[in-house]
């Protein structure tokens, strides 16, 4: 008797870790938009499109300024996404405050700042 009980739950234990088939979608990092990822956006024209469309919440900096630097050159604030082609760039990348401050310097982005890598 107790061995079948201890069998019972053995598969009952099995059973709930196996797969149930699905495929998982794979996460996209929070913090990065590959050149890739990209290129899912056929109607995106600008480096803004892409954001709103891929990480909008990249944009919701609480009343604070996001900077915008491409290829290492401050633009400006992120109203300069809007002109950057989208068919010029190889990657984005979100960097919090501290992050921006250690790779610009001080004041690089107190909301953060969208760092974009261009061809």
């Amino acid at each position: 008797m107790k061995t079948k009980l201890i069998l019972l739950i053995g598969i009952f234990l099995f059973s709930s870790c196996t797969s149930n088939g699905a495929e998982r979608k794979q996460m996209k990092p929070r913090n990065f938009i590959s050149e890739e990822e990209i290129q899912e956006f056929d109607t995106a024209q600008s480096a803004m499109d892409v954001v709103e469309l891929a990480r909008p919440a990249w944009l919701r900096a609480k009343g604070l300024v996001i900077s915008v630097y491409l290829n290492g050159i401050h633009l400006g604030g992120e109203e300069q996404l809007d002109n950057v082609s989208v068919y010029s760039i190889k990657e984005l990348r979100f960097l919090t405050p501290s992050e921006a401050t250690t790779l610009y310097g001080t004041g690089a982005g107190f909301g953060g700042t969208i760092d974009i890598k261009s061809h």
